[in-house]
């Protein structure tokens, strides 16, 4: 007779998981007075891990200062006017005069003869 085999080891299970690692901050700590209180550091980690500490977002523009730049003078709102020149330096001063032109000089070959602020 065959010698029988000894029956196969169970296969011992797993190793538990390590607990995971404690954060690298405290985002509740100082939270009251986080803009002042933090650290650089800080406020990106707790913002990028927790959704704390995070800078809010500036509003758009209320003002396009490229829409009708080259009228401003006479186009703008007084409103538009302030703030196109202190936020973006556009629209300050006195406005240039708006040329005027002769539209019947040259009207023959306008499409390639005037320039674009003429047409």
């Amino acid at each position: 007779p065959r010698p029988v085999p000894p029956p196969p080891r169970p296969v011992p299970p797993p190793p538990p998981p390590a607990p995971p690692a404690p954060p690298a901050f405290d985002c509740n700590a100082g939270f009251a007075n986080w803009q002042a209180g933090w650290s650089d550091p800080k406020k990106q980690w707790c913002c990028t891990k927790m959704g704390r500490g995070c800078m809010p977002k500036p509003p758009p523009d209320p003002f396009n200062c490229a829409v009708n730049f080259l009228t401003w003078g006479t186009t703008w709102t007084a409103a538009k006017k302030a703030w196109c020149c202190k936020i973006h330096g556009k629209g300050c001063g006195t406005p240039a005069p708006v040329p005027t032109y002769d539209c019947n000089a040259g009207f023959a070959n306008w499409q390639a003869g005037w320039s674009e602020p003429k047409k």
